[in-house]
C-alpha cells in the first residue's frame, strides 16, 4: 500500500516541531519511506496526498491531556469528525474534509492524524521537551510497524 506520512508544525517552536521531528527521524531510520514536513497544515497538505492509498498525519495538539501523550485518529473511518485544535491555530479537520469534497477520487482510502500532545510552544528552540522528545520517538516506532503493515 503506497503511504505517505506528512509531519506538521514550525521547528522553531519548541513541541510545536514535534511532527516534523517525527518525519526526520522516520527518514533516518528507514531511508525510503515517503515522508515529508510541512509548515502549516493548510489546503496545500492536500496536493501532497493525492494519490496515496493511506496517509499519516502527525501534528502537535493541545487538549489539555498530559504532555507527551499522543492520540489516533482514523479520520477516513468516521463520519463526522471532531475538530483538532492545534497549537498553530489551523484546523486540520476541516482541510482534510474539504479535500475529500474536492478531490474525492484522489484523496486516499485510509487517514490516520497522530496527535502529540504538547508541553511548550512558546519557548524559540528546535529542541522538544523530554516528555515530547519521548513520544516522537514512540510514534516513530508505532509509524514504522504501520507501514509495513
Amino acid at each position: 500500500m503506497r503511504t505517505l506520512v506528512i509531519g506538521v508544525g514550525n521547528l522553531y517552536r519548541r513541541d510545536d516541531g514535534a511532527g516534523i521531528h517525527v518525519v526526520n527521524h522516520l527518514k533516518k531510520k528507514v531511508p525510503t519511506i515517503d515522508a515529508i514536513d510541512v509548515a502549516l497544515g493548510s489546503v496545500e497538505i492536500l496536493e501532497y496526498m493525492m494519490g496515496y492509498e493511506k496517509v499519516i498525519i502527525v501534528d502537535a495538539i493541545v487538549t489539555g491531556a498530559e504532555p507527551g501523550s499522543y492520540f489516533h485518529v482514523n479520520i477516513a473511518a468516521m463520519d463526522d469528525p471532531p475538530l483538532i485544535f492545534h497549537s498553530h491555530g489551523i484546523d486540520l479537520i476541516t482541510t482534510l474534509k474539504l479535500g475529500n469534497l474536492l478531490y474525492s477520487d484522489q484523496m486516499p482510502k485510509e487517514l490516520m492524524v497522530i496527535g502529540i500532545e504538547v508541553e511548550d510552544t512558546l519557548t524559540l528552540s528546535e529542541e522538544c521537551t523530554p516528555r515530547v522528545r519521548e513520544a516522537v520517538k514512540n510514534v516513530v516506532d508505532e509509524i514504522i510497524v504501520m507501514v509495513a503493515s
